[in-house]
């Protein structure tokens, strides 16, 4: 698993590839941990390079959205795989965020809407 991150028109773009996997967890909390503590406050997770995720891995998106609703941010996914979208939709986590296609349309979509 890889996470790399970057700043967009003030929303924060972290990219996670590879596998998320119950042995990247700790790691994978924290970096998005850091990064939304220290960010603006909109987060978009670009899970484009995503190629597999476990339920340990769901449990790090949905901490990552208790950290971002607590600094009352917003944070959305998108580009997810089809074995990611499948995973996300069999746990019913993928109906907490809102899912875009494309970090474009998320970012458009976060521009538009007020904090």
């Amino acid at each position: 698993m890889i996470i790399t991150q970057r700043v967009e028109q003030n929303i924060d773009i972290v990219e996670i590839s590879g596998r998320l996997l119950m042995a990247d967890v700790e790691e994978a909390r924290n970096s998005l941990k850091a990064i939304i503590q220290e960010g603006s406050g909109t987060l978009v997770l670009d899970l484009s390079q995503l190629s597999f995720i476990d339920s340990s891995g769901c449990g790090v998106l949905i901490s990552a959205l208790k950290s971002i609703r607590a600094r009352e941010g917003r944070i959305g996914l998108c580009a997810l795989t089809r074995n990611v979208r499948a995973l996300l939709e069999l746990t019913r986590v993928i109906e907490l965020f809102s899912v875009f296609a494309s970090t474009e349309v998320a970012m458009a979509a976060f521009s538009r809407q007020p904090q």
